[in-house]
């Protein structure tokens, strides 16, 4: 069983994250997602709102204004209409 899956954040401007982290919560179509290693399958719409992550100790947040998820293989990729790293 893995502890760390890869997170990959994109918008149309950039590439956000590219990081290897323990837990991604993210703002689902039906409400709030939590993502851990060895996730099944899922795609997903995403609405407006905060998605965090873990690397370790530390928890990074960014704020999105929706797109969609797939989570495959130990890999969360993230396609956000538009986004900003909060502090």
């Amino acid at each position: 069983m893995a502890d760390r899956f890869r997170l990959r954040v994109y918008s149309p401007e950039r590439e956000l994250v590219d990081a290897d982290v323990t837990e991604v919560t993210a703002p689902g179509a039906y409400g709030e997602i939590g993502v851990l290693p060895d996730h099944a399958a899922l795609v997903t719409a995403l609405e407006a709102g905060t998605l965090s992550y873990k690397e370790g100790a530390k928890t990074s947040r960014l704020q999105i204004t929706g797109g969609f998820a797939e989570v495959r293989d130990n890999v969360m990729t993230v396609l956000a209409d538009g986004a900003e790293v909060l502090a």
